[in-house]
């Protein structure tokens, strides 16, 4: 309990540093999604998944850049996983 209670709050810092971010870079009201899995070992599987409409606009290198600052933006914990992604809509 005590542990969940800790993933929990960075995870709602991991999400508020993302929003923070990518409002810097002009994506302002972007849709940040973190979901996990949590294994039986306790192991988990997080996925960082991103909308807005000016990403979906932007070239693929363009997106690639954006993707590896993106990918930066982790917490430190041992058990954890990070995948990013964005939601495009064509």
């Amino acid at each position: 309990q005590e542990m969940e209670g800790y993933y929990q709050e960075k995870e709602k810092g991991l999400v508020k540093e993302v929003k923070e971010f990518l409002n810097g870079q002009g994506f302002v009201y972007s849709g940040v999604m973190l979901t996990r899995v949590i294994d039986a070992d306790g192991s988990r599987e997080y996925i960082l998944t991103v909308h807005h409409g000016k990403i979906d606009r932007l070239d693929e290198e363009g997106r690639q850049l954006l993707m590896n600052e993106l990918e930066e933006i982790v917490f430190e914990a041992g058990n954890c996983t990070f995948r990013h992604e964005f939601l495009i809509n064509q």
